[in-house]
């Protein structure tokens, strides 16, 4: 199995190799509608990018239709929403080209006729999505996204006043259609493609987590931003060695419903721009950006419970996994995230070798105090005197008589 992605629920922790390459390259282990680290921290800047020339327009332009400045918080708006919860699929970047789209609907009807209507000044609200998103999602989602921005281009033009001449809407609803279907799509199917590969490698193929080269390369980028904005970073490693005992008792399935709720868990932990990694077979770490070792274990408690468990229902019986776990922030001379999480890993290690040398104490304490007594003879006065058993008179044993010959 190649190292990338960790050894089975069987098999014992290995954590040299948990996360290095040491095989042949492994089949797609990324799902379908994934989006990776890098191109879901780019979306914020379209919305941005947007709100900035419209508020450009509305200084220079349009000075008596105030109305236009609220679409410019609006795109504001929907910009920040992309940085303080990035996508990591597909459905989600395309809800915000949704959302883009109806704020165009919005400025293009609801505000003025100076505006001049989806054909007007405005009309980039639509161009710039649609080349985006088509660049961005794969083609399923990105034709979703033009066909919505062609749908609001024709309705819109249709309330405004004046429309333009159908000659000019065929136009600009080609341009729509277009460029993003046959250029933008064509060209980011290519230019994900290596981004796409190199993320496939940094997965674990049976989470969907990341891996321990994920965790490393992705938290050393979200370390340096931090450090950059004078923000914390913590890091939380979980020990849930007890899920291989699971297996063994419950069977596979068991195990895997277990494991699927453990992940649900630690995504919904990591879901504000951070990240959740399966960094062996029954251990994940969490990297969390912004949050102070107090606040991480607010979080820790408020997903995970306090005290900690992770649950399931598995039918006539009720399965509770503790699971071991340590959180630190960075330091200054913390070089990198996997730094911490070895430092991490391996004080969780002495103390769960010291919790089971306890154990192991106390266990000779309670054998040597709980030993039987040992058989002490009485004194001959007072020992019971054993009688023998009557034997039974018999005759005396009389000789054979003799025959004669």
């Amino acid at each position: 199995m190649p190292a990338s992605s960790p050894a089975p629920l069987t098999a014992p922790p290995d954590p040299g190799r948990a996360g290095r390459s040491a095989g042949p390259a492994q089949r797609t282990v990324t799902p379908n509608a994934w989006i990776s680290h890098s191109v879901r921290h780019l979306e914020r800047w379209v919305a941005w990018s947007i709100a900035v020339y419209t508020a450009w327009l509305a200084m220079f332009s349009f000075p008596d239709v105030p109305a236009v400045w609220l679409l410019v918080l609006y795109a504001g708006l929907v910009g920040k929403w992309a940085e303080a919860r990035p996508a990591r699929h597909q459905s989600e970047m395309a809800w915000r080209g949704l959302a883009l789209i109806a704020g165009a609907y919005v400025l293009h009807t609801q505000t003025a006729a100076e505006v001049g209507g989806p054909g007007g000044l405005f009309f980039f609200w639509l161009s710039i999505t649609c080349l985006y998103y088509a660049f961005m999602l794969k083609p399923a989602w990105a034709a979703g996204v033009v066909a919505f921005a062609v749908l609001e281009f024709a309705v819109g033009s249709l309330q405004v006043p004046n429309p333009p001449p159908v000659a000019e809407l065929m136009a600009q609803g080609g341009f729509l259609a277009i460029f993003p279907l046959l250029l933008a799509m064509k060209f980011g199917a290519v230019m994900r493609r290596p981004d796409e590969t190199l993320e496939n490698g940094r997965m674990d193929g049976s989470t969907a987590l990341y891996n321990l080269a994920g965790f490393a390369a992705h938290g050393d980028e979200m370390l340096a931003a931090c450090r950059r904005e004078g923000r914390p970073l913590t890091v939380a490693v979980f020990d849930c060695a007890d899920l291989l005992e699971v297996r063994t008792i419950y069977g596979s399935r068991i195990a895997r419903k277990l494991m699927a709720r453990i992940v649900r868990k630690l995504s919904a932990l990591s879901v504000d721009r951070g990240l959740a990694a399966r960094t062996g077979p029954a251990e994940f770490a969490v990297v969390l950006p912004g949050m102070s070792r107090e606040k991480a274990l607010a979080a820790i408690q408020r997903v995970l419970g306090n005290p900690m468990r992770i649950e399931l229902d598995a039918g006539d019986s009720e399965i509770v996994l503790v699971p071991g776990f340590l959180v630190e922030s960075a330091a200054s001379d913390t070089g990198s995230v996997e730094e911490l999480h070895g430092d991490l890993r391996r004080e969780l290690a002495r103390q769960q070798e010291h919790e089971q040398r306890r154990h192991h104490h106390m266990q000779r304490e309670r054998e040597r105090h709980s030993r039987p007594m040992g058989i002490v003879s009485l004194p001959a006065a007072v020992a019971p005197k054993a009688e023998r058993p009557a034997r039974p008179a018999l005759p005396p044993t009389l000789p054979a008589p003799s025959v004669a010959g």
